[in-house]
């Protein structure tokens, strides 16, 4: 295999890599309870709450981890890659 072809099938393994990393991470972040009608109590909301920030902080920087390996696919030739296995 070419160089150029690993270099393809590597990034292409991270961008799905990426693309379920930051799926978990947004539906973990969109599970947590939320305040008082969850049954929480305010401090425990506001704990929760700052988890809610990490994780999507979180999968804010593997959305930004699945565009550079796209604009890398991109440059090499390659077509960008957004699918990803269940």
């Amino acid at each position: 295999m070419a160089l150029r072809d690993r270099l393809v099938h590597l990034l292409t393994e991270a961008a799905e890599i990426d693309h379920n990393l930051l799926c978990s991470y947004l539906y973990a972040a969109f599970s947590l309870k939320r305040g008082p009608a969850h049954g929480l109590s305010e401090a425990e909301s506001k704990v929760v709450g700052r988890w809610r920030e990490t994780v999507m902080g979180v999968a804010i920087e593997e959305m930004a981890h699945l565009a550079l390996a796209n604009n890398v696919l991109l440059a090499l030739g390659g077509a960008p890659h957004f699918t990803r296995p269940n």
